[in-house]
């Protein structure tokens, strides 16, 4: 199912604050899907560049949990999202946009899961649960099936790191101007550090911004207070 149709079947079948709630979390989960390495084109062995950043993410869905910090513009203005994932299958989510007057939070554990917009936490129907946690599972836990090709730009500085920069490279079939994609990847570690959706020639004012952390005290439990 393509995020588009995600969000428009949530939408059509809300019924309560914890399934409004819930459309938040799946438009946010969507719109990251959308924005990840794995969109087209398959790597090949002979791309080096591409090989590398497969290797990054290889390594990240290898990590036992990671942060991800992101911020989106879309029609709801600036969305700013916090992701913790302790894998393979616990998440905790918050989801702002500047226009809301509270943060959405959905956490995921194993087969159930629960949302609140600040008014206390409630669970989600199993419909919902299985439907975040097949997204989860197919953008996060999962090889992708495809993946973009990459050009290396090199080590580049990025808020006072030296990373290492990858482009996708030009779809063929994409419109003129298209919004550009930058990976990058500490150089160190091996892992990704941050990943951009950004308009050609200007990477520095990104239409979405991935920063991908990973302190080791991340746990994600069920939440105390369950109405």
């Amino acid at each position: 199912m393509r995020p588009l149709d995600i969000r428009a079947n949530i939408r059509a079948g809300i019924r309560s604050r914890a399934q409004t709630a819930a459309a938040v979390s799946f438009a946010a989960i969507a719109a990251i899907a959308t924005a990840a390495p794995a969109t087209a084109g398959e790597t090949g062995s002979d791309n080096l560049c591409s090989q590398q950043v497969a290797d990054a993410f290889a390594k990240q869905r290898n990590s036992s949990a990671f942060r991800l910090k992101a911020m989106m513009i879309n029609e709801r203005g600036v969305v700013h999202m916090n992701v913790d994932y302790q894998l393979p299958d616990r998440m905790h989510q918050r989801v702002k946009a500047v226009v809301d007057p509270a943060a959405t939070e959905t956490i995921l554990v194993g087969p159930r899961a629960w949302v609140t917009n600040g008014s206390g936490w409630q669970a989600l129907p199993l419909e919902d649960t299985e439907e975040i946690a097949k997204i989860v599972r197919e953008t996060v836990v999962e090889a992708p099936k495809m993946m973009s090709k990459f050009d290396c730009l090199g080590i580049v500085s990025v808020d006072g790191r030296q990373l290492s920069a990858y482009q996708a490279m030009e779809d063929k079939t994409a419109p003129k101007n298209s919004p550009i994609r930058i990976v990058y990847v500490d150089p160190t570690t091996g892992l990704p550090a941050r990943s951009v959706v950004a308009p050609e020639g200007n990477p520095d004012r990104p239409f979405v911004r991935q920063d991908y952390s990973y302190p080791t005290d991340i746990k994600i439990e069920p939440p105390a207070d369950v109405k």
